[in-house]
């Protein structure tokens, strides 16, 4: 029976950052994952951006989130001897005379320090600059290489195992240990980073899921020398030589991971509406992000088994977040740290 402190279900973005957070602590850490191709980490495109939405909103907590976050980013591409994280400069375009109102009012007072605007501010050859824009620094995660590498080192150092986990059948509880005997595995405790399948988990079948369905194409743009990742009602993102990703959706009908010609036909009709080359799709994807009403991750260890512990709910913000929030969770499982009401699981059970 391999025995460890954590065993940590799901290596998608949140089980990842929780598990090299609780190893950099000394804790013994087994990951289990299901090894599923398409899932909303799998398919993210990694985006951490400063100011976001119709509204231009600062994101929660971002110079404290990206600055962690690049610490973190930096430090596993070091232990993983692998590049999958770029701080790199974002262009907002505006899409309608209130956003350009929007930025009057807020620019100086909310975000003063982080944006810019170039001059010039695109080329206006590839692009429709009507009403202006401006340009902000973010950063940019390859979340399939970061998971890829991950898994790599858990692997490396065997702390990883692939298998599909019943959480109601496949566990035993002793006193102080939940086991797993079908994979020969225990542990003090157990974390479920499931994604959108907790949807399905009865341990937390009262937590307010509101999953998303998300698309995302990619492709091929001759001619474009864009290295920025141009915001306009969805983004635009450079990936390599002259393929380029952009989406995404959002829909919360359709929870599924199948491609829609309308999800596909919605994301280049945007993308015509400020970009002046052709564009050829070469791939199309989707999955359903693991959105908790609210808006806000959830965390905690489950109040009539307190041997079960649940980190999840971050949506599209899980690049920028997860680093801290998984820090943030070592504390509380420590004791270091108070959960705050609206991130703990007790309340949403």
């Amino acid at each position: 029976m391999i025995q460890s402190d954590y065993l940590i279900l799901g290596q998608g973005l949140a089980g990842t950052a929780l598990a090299w957070t609780l190893m950099s602590r000394g804790y013994r850490v087994q990951v289990v994952d299901r090894g599923e191709s398409i899932t909303s980490s799998k398919i993210a495109a990694g985006l951490i951006t400063p100011i976001t939405g119709l509204r231009l909103v600062v994101s929660w907590k971002f110079e404290e989130f990206f600055s962690f976050a690049t610490d973190y980013y930096r430090r596993i591409e070091r232990e993983t001897k692998s590049q999958f994280y770029e701080i790199k400069p974002m262009l907002r375009l505006f899409a309608s005379p209130a956003e350009v109102q929007q930025y009057a009012q807020r620019s100086q007072t909310h975000f003063p320090d982080l944006v810019t605007i170039p001059e010039p501010l695109a080329d206006e050859s590839q692009f429709e600059l009507p009403l202006g824009g401006f340009e902000m620094t973010g950063g940019q995660l390859d979340v399939p290489a970061y998971l890829e590498a991950s898994r790599r080192y858990f692997e490396s150092d065997t702390r990883f195992q692939q298998a599909e986990v019943d959480p109601v059948n496949d566990l035993e509880f002793e006193s102080n240990t939940v086991r797993l005997p079908k994979w020969n595995l225990a542990a003090d405790k157990i974390i479920f980073c499931e994604g959108i399948h907790s949807q399905q988990n009865p341990w937390f079948k009262t937590i307010p899921f509101e999953g998303a369905k998300g698309e995302i194409l990619t492709l091929k743009i001759p001619g474009l020398n864009e290295q920025r990742v141009v915001h306009r009602g969805i983004w635009l993102a450079h990936w390599k030589e002259d393929l380029y990703r952009a989406g995404s959706t959002y829909d919360r009908e359709h929870l599924n991971c199948e491609p829609t010609l309308a999800g596909r036909e919605e994301i280049c009709s945007r993308l015509a509406e400020f970009l002046k080359l052709p564009v050829e799709v070469i791939d199309h994807r989707a999955a359903v992000r693991p959105v908790i009403r609210g808006r806000l991750p959830i965390m905690g260890l489950h109040p009539q088994q307190p041997q079960i512990g649940f980190f999840n709910g971050f949506a599209s913000k899980g690049s920028l977040q997860t680093p801290w929030m998984a820090n943030h969770f070592a504390d509380i499982l420590e004791g270091k740290a108070t959960p705050v009401k609206s991130l703990d699981l007790v309340h949403k059970l």
